[in-house]
């Protein structure tokens, strides 16, 4: 009986990494995804699971998704679309209030007041669009809000000491940076980036290119330090916070932008995860 529920679990076990392995020229990003428990869970993966063409795994105490998809057929925001219109707020849009309303009570995870709002529709068989999309539209209105995304994104593959990750998020950083249109900048934005541009895409391009998780660590300290200036200037739309760990830096103390209040430490990772503590919000 034993070896019967091994072997079956071994035949499972290898259907799952069968099934990922279909999944052609593969492309893996991480996003944040709302959400409480295990059926969250099941609920998050199967909205955003498609055979040989994406998958997902979220994990709830990170409230962290890990993506994997071929780009050739599907793109990271059309899956974030789908989970979100199956009842989960997540980085780039809201879900449909009707649809979070009906899920189960303990999925009713506590949402981000700050999260862009659907204006009332009467046709209620677009709502779920309408509402997914504006999310999109409103973060888009800024030309910097990527950036953070990017950079936050690092921040969490740091915590994680995931130097593989990293280094993914950080090669996305460099090319987001590049992509910014000045033009489009508000008077003090710009005024800044022309201050900050170079350094900022210097010490992204350092991350990616660098196999050292240390090291990579020793870069974020400055580009954190660029990308706090910014957060001043720009209008990210969610409240970040300004957080400090004295022991960094070899004593001499480094900072960090987050978009939760509670500690997690990027610069020692699961060794000091709760050291440090917030230094302004924002």
């Amino acid at each position: 009986m034993k070896r019967s529920i091994l072997l079956l679990g071994l035949l499972f076990a290898f259907g799952m990494n069968h099934g990922q392995a279909q999944i052609k020229n593969q492309k893996t990003v991480t996003a944040k995804v709302k959400g409480n428990c295990g059926m969250c869970k099941k609920t998050i993966e199967n909205a955003g699971n498609e055979k040989n063409i994406s998958s997902v795994v979220w994990n709830a105490d990170s409230e962290t998704a890990t993506i994997n998809f071929d780009p050739n057929k599907t793109n990271e925001e059309a899956i974030l679309k789908k989970i979100a219109q199956a009842g989960y707020d997540n980085e780039s849009f809201r879900a449909p209030d009707d649809v979070y309303a009906k899920l189960h009570e303990c999925c009713l995870y506590e949402r981000d007041h700050q999260t862009p709002a659907t204006k009332p529709t009467e046709n209620h068989s677009n709502h779920s669009d309408h509402q997914v999309s504006q999310s999109s539209d409103n973060q888009a209105a800024n030309e910097l809000n990527s950036l953070f995304g990017h950079y936050l994104a690092l921040k969490d593959a740091l915590v994680a000491s995931n130097g593989k990750q990293a280094t993914q998020h950080a090669e996305m950083l460099a090319k987001a940076i590049q992509a910014v249109d000045m033009k489009k900048l508000a008077d003090k934005e710009h005024q800044l980036w022309m201050k900050v541009y170079k350094q900022l895409e210097q010490q992204a391009s350092s991350i990616s290119k660098d196999k050292s998780i240390d090291n990579q660590r020793k870069s974020f300290i400055q580009l954190s330090e660029n990308m706090y200036a910014l957060s001043k200037v720009a209008n990210y739309g969610k409240t970040l916070y300004w957080q400090h760990c004295p022991m960094a830096n070899q004593n001499k103390g480094a900072n960090w932008l987050s978009t939760e209040e509670n500690i997690k430490n990027p610069y020692y990772g699961s060794k000091m995860l709760t050291c440090g503590s917030v230094v302004e919000k924002i």
